[in-house]
């Protein structure tokens, strides 16, 4: 269906990534991206915004070779979590939109970060703009939706969910865990793999929820003293699960759906780290 008007598409690039490989096993194409924002009509504006950093180089590439300008937000600090700079930015530059660019009747926002509901109620009842949440389905907020006008999933007819059966299930926290559960390759954990257990049971202790972005962005905290990139981190955690130190949930919690980590601190090799020193953050 094609609207009249321009279009202006504002990608927030960092939710969009990790929501389709966390849920899908994908990375973002964006000239898919870019296709659905051109069937609400010509699309005057397009920005995906990220400290791009931490992605990989060829997605800048991409980005524009989808006519897609990549907007580079260096990250205001690894200690605030679930927060970065571009949210900041996107969300300026989508008010610019708003009272610079009458031409533009469509806002497609590819995000579920509900941070966003109160410009896209704005855009709605103040400028009568029509607005589209294109986000990943597990990884948008509820409430976002219910602000717009309509929702249209970043998600292909034939891709499968991926879900945390498809992978071996960690070990149920009813049976007795021993060190003969697990292959004796998995016992010799680095520096970095036990600092990282006990950052990860500081905050499961003096937070309300953990999630994978949670921990990396304290993991990556200037203030660590273990130094680590952010894929180094990514391995680290995915270890983690396959080693059945962590475990993951799709839950609804504040008003949209997350991927909550739970933490198995009963884990043989996790309680033998634990009783040693432990972080402080």
């Amino acid at each position: 269906m094609v609207e009249t008007g321009e279009v202006a598409l504002f990608i927030d690039f960092e939710n969009i990534r990790y929501g389709l490989k966390n849920n899908y096993g994908r990375e973002p194409d964006p000239q898919l991206l870019m296709a659905k924002a051109r069937k609400y009509g010509p699309v005057a504006l397009a920005v995906a915004y990220a400290d791009f950093t931490e992605h990989p180089d060829f997605f800048r590439r991409k980005l524009e070779v989808a006519g897609i300008t990549p907007r580079d937000i260096p990250r205001r600090s690894p200690d605030v979590a679930h927060k970065s700079s571009s949210d900041m930015a996107m969300l300026m530059d989508i008010i610019d939109c708003l009272l610079d660019r009458p031409t533009v009747n469509t806002l497609v926002l590819m995000t579920g970060d509900s941070d966003f509901i109160r410009v896209v109620a704005r855009a709605r009842h103040r400028f009568g703009k029509r607005v589209v949440i294109a986000g990943v389905p597990g990884s948008v907020s509820n409430d976002l939706i219910a602000a717009a006008d309509s929702a249209d999933p970043v998600v292909e007819a034939d891709w499968e969910r991926v879900l945390p059966m498809q992978s071996p299930p960690p070990p149920s926290l009813d049976s007795t865990l021993t060190p003969e559960t697990f292959a004796s390759d998995s016992t010799e954990l680095s520096e970095a793999e036990r600092h990282l257990i006990k950052l990860i049971d500081y905050l499961d202790r003096n937070r309300p929820y953990l999630t994978f972005l949670f921990v990396k962005t304290h993991a990556l905290s200037p203030n660590s003293p273990i130094s680590l990139t952010p894929m180094q981190v990514d391995a680290i955690l995915t270890r983690f699960k396959e080693l059945g130190f962590l475990r993951d949930e799709m839950r609804e919690q504040e008003g949209r759906t997350l991927r909550l980590l739970y933490f198995v601190r009963e884990h043989p090799l996790v309680s033998q780290v634990l009783r040693e020193t432990p972080v402080s953050s």
